[in-house]
């Protein structure tokens, strides 16, 4: 969970700023960022967002299910020379 510290760090944020922001206690977040503890999506999800990270970056636990094809796969089929327009608004993400 060295990524969710960093990612905080980089916000200049503080573990209490951080709990202020979702409603909990700095303990909390202590707890999240050593990974004693996996938060249910709903808050994984607000403290990715809050960090400006993916939720499936910060917590890997937690994947979105999807039919459309991973950027890598995209980036793959392109280089095979394969067209793949129609998923042009993936691409710029």
């Amino acid at each position: 969970m060295e990524l969710l510290v960093y990612a905080r760090m980089k916000k200049g944020m503080t573990q209490k700023e951080l709990s202020e922001k979702i409603g909990r206690n700095p303990g909390y977040i202590s707890a999240v960022e050593r990974g004693k503890f996996l938060p249910p999506f709903q808050i994984a999800d607000e403290l990715a967002l809050i960090l400006g990270l993916p939720v499936e970056i910060a917590f890997p636990e937690y994947t979105r299910k999807s039919l459309l094809p991973k950027w890598s796969e995209l980036m793959y089929l392109k280089s095979l020379g394969v067209d793949v327009s129609a998923y042009n608004v993936l691409l710029v993400l």
